[in-house]
């Protein structure tokens, strides 16, 4: 009995039962666009935010050590303050490998060029890295660093004596791409014995706002043979995929038990993956570059409450849009509630007649507003990212269940207020 008058009243009044399904389905539909961009972006949205540089640098742990007596500082100066290229392999290593995106090495070589001292930086501009059989890892600046290139391209690793020239240096010098530079070097890495003479091809001229518009970078094997350091990088700047740090994030580690270290350890925190680098390299010294990690985890963040904002807010919206249709719906059917009440139906049982009208309407609102979701999704991704999104499956469950809460909480308060209405006032048409 209960079916068929249920069954009856879906096919009654169907405009407004259209513009509830309507209503629904826009706001599922938001809903499930805005998930499905914040789930599966949400890595892309980060990778656009690598562009601006490295967030990890490591150093030599070396650098680090404070051993003076007398006044006299006696940190290692040789060997020590450098790190070993070979090591470089144990960054795709660690737990978290899979988040490092790019890295470059740096070796620093005293330079000079018509009569003017300069820096000659060797370092990977595209290098491929062997990590296991089946895997190779390109890396180098021109990943690490997408936008310093300005004009020309990117020098080769493999050139030998290719190099890109800062833009303030390349205006001193007069240099473009193009061009030859011949430098005077020193093969003991200490200036101002400029023994040797080196022709370099320019390739290219980048421009970074910081201390490289006055050096030029060279491949890091030319740099490692000019200043006898074969083997050897200086420091290494890293790009790393992680997640914003929050107030667990900054615990301290030594006090943390055994379970909290774990959460941590398993948290792509950039404390931890530095963690983690030290563990593998311990030579190394790595600290987080937190101008750039902050800026990230702030503009992550308010992505973040942004789109929470718009789904709150469609999702509101519906359920109003809900509210509305039902409390006219309850109006209009105020005979018919209090015939069924004064046949001895109680409350509950009037009210299970009305949700499960919202319930099957909810239920097609959600499905529809899932489809329509997934479908700007994807077109959202082709206009931002210039790639498609597949659509999200287990997204499925979620847009239903959302569909139902709205479709049901917008129903509440009109049902509350038509089972309190007096069948005899009702039946009178007072």
């Amino acid at each position: 009995m209960l079916t068929e008058i249920v069954g009856r009243s879906l096919t009654r009044r169907r405009r407004r039962k259209l513009l509830t399904l309507v209503a629904v389905t826009l706001g599922i539909a938001v809903a499930t666009a805005v998930g499905t961009i914040a789930l599966d972006v949400g890595d892309r949205v980060e990778r656009e935010l690598r562009s601006f540089g490295a967030n990890i640098a490591l150093t030599p742990a070396a650098d680090s050590l404070s051993v003076s007596l007398g006044g006299i500082d006696y940190r290692p100066a040789g060997s020590g303050a450098f790190l070993s290229e070979d090591d470089l392999l144990k960054l795709k290593k660690i737990f978290w490998r899979n988040n490092i995106m790019a890295f470059a090495p740096f070796l620093d070589v005293p330079a000079q060029a018509q009569g003017r001292r300069l820096t000659l930086v060797g370092a990977w501009f595209d290098h491929a890295m062997r990590v296991d059989k089946s895997q190779v890892f390109h890396t180098g600046v021109r990943s690490l660093h997408p936008g310093w290139l300005t004009e020309g391209q990117w020098a080769s690793d493999s050139a030998g004596t290719e190099c890109v020239v800062g833009r303030r240096l390349a205006r001193v010098l007069g240099v473009r791409a193009g061009s030859t530079l011949p430098l005077q070097v020193s093969t003991t890495g200490q200036p101002p014995e400029f023994n040797a003479t080196v022709v370099l091809a320019v390739r290219g001229i980048i421009s970074t706002g910081g201390e490289e518009d006055d050096q030029i970078l060279v491949p890091l094997d030319l740099a490692q043979t000019l200043g006898g350091l074969k083997g050897k990088v200086r420091r290494v700047e890293v790009s790393a995929l992680t997640k914003p740090e929050d107030a667990f994030a900054r615990s301290d580690v030594t006090k943390m038990s055994a379970k909290e270290f774990d959460r941590w350890y398993c948290t792509p925190y950039v404390t931890a993956i530095c963690y983690q680098i030290q563990q593998a390299i311990p030579e190394a010294e790595a600290k987080p570059i937190y101008r750039v990690a902050a800026t990230e985890g702030h503009i992550l963040d308010r992505v973040g409450a942004l789109m929470a904002l718009l789904a709150t807010a469609a999702l509101v919206t519906s359920a109003l849009a809900v509210a509305s249709m039902m409390l006219a719906t309850v109006l209009e059917r105020r005979a018919e509630i209090g015939l069924y009440i004064s046949l001895g139906a109680s409350d509950a049982r009037v009210a299970t007649i009305f949700l499960l009208e919202a319930f099957v309407v909810g239920l097609l609102g959600g499905l529809a507003g899932y489809l329509t979701g997934s479908l700007m999704a994807r077109h959202l991704a082709i206009v931002v990212f210039g790639a498609p999104l597949e659509m999200n499956w287990a997204m499925l469950p979620a847009a239903l269940a959302l569909a139902l809460g709205v479709t049901l909480a917008g129903s509440a308060l009109p049902l509350a207020r038509g089972v309190r209405l007096s069948p005899a006032a009702v039946m009178r048409n007072e």
